[in-house]
């Protein structure tokens, strides 16, 4: 147990950032679908079809699929692309936080009455200013809803990443696995779980300050984040 508790700072801190890493990756594919779907109903269809598809793979699966896939690309381009690690447990923790962020964001603008669009366009304001202004701000609530879910999800996922090779709070719940330490074992559970709800947390108290449109309680929502030391550490690559 104490080899786990040990270890617990440096995992915890390995699972965060992959799974920050992942959800902004996750939301810069994300936005710009959200924001080009007004209007464009194929769009929509399409997009949400392809994430609902990623979404029915188990996790497991989605990281394990990552090594032949990248390896390929490896041998193909001959550029040294690494199949175990960081890499494949970025794109697919990523994949896996599209859906939940597309419905967020897509549910939210399509709930946006039309009247208060034709009001916002009839005082002059530009497309862009209705879209930041007027838009955005309506349909924070749910945009949030989408981004607690996709974070809450992507922790949870990210145990998994220790499977092909990344640090993540899946070392303690693995290696407690192996050496039947099921106090090692429940103390990863537990880390998981409890970084979600402090995430969770954090997300909900920047929905506030933005609903409020007070920004100090907002960017208050993200010291959790803010102030924790970020890396990426990989153990091994093939």
């Amino acid at each position: 147990m104490m080899g786990g508790l040990n270890t617990l700072p440096a995992a915890l801190a390995a699972h965060l950032a992959i799974s920050a890493a992942a959800l902004a990756l996750a939301l810069l594919v994300a936005a710009p679908l959200v924001l080009l779907m007004p209007g464009r109903p194929w769009l929509r269809r399409g997009v949400m079809g392809v994430a609902s598809v990623v979404q029915t793979v188990p996790a497991l699966a989605l990281l394990a699929l990552f090594f032949p896939l990248l390896v390929l690309v490896r041998n193909a381009t001959g550029l040294p692309v690494p199949s175990l690690g960081l890499l494949p447990s970025l794109l697919a923790l990523a994949l896996y936080a599209l859906l939940p962020l597309l419905r967020g964001g897509a549910g939210g603008l399509a709930a946006i009455p039309d009247g208060v669009r034709e009001a916002a366009r009839a005082i002059g304001m530009t497309a862009s200013q209705r879209l930041f202004h007027v838009e955005l701000s309506l349909a924070a609530p749910v945009v949030f809803g989408g981004l607690r879910t996709a974070a809450v999800w992507t922790i949870g996922a990210a145990t998994l990443a220790t499977m092909v090779g990344q640090p993540s709070l899946g070392d303690l719940i693995f290696a407690g696995l192996q050496l039947q330490d099921w106090r090692q074992v429940l103390l990863g559970c537990a880390a998981a779980a409890g970084l979600a709800l402090v995430v969770d947390a954090a997300l909900g108290q920047c929905e506030a300050g933005i609903a409020r449109r007070r920004w100090p309680p907002a960017l208050a929502g993200l010291a959790p984040v803010s102030y924790t030391h970020l890396t990426l550490p990989t153990n091994r690559e093939v």
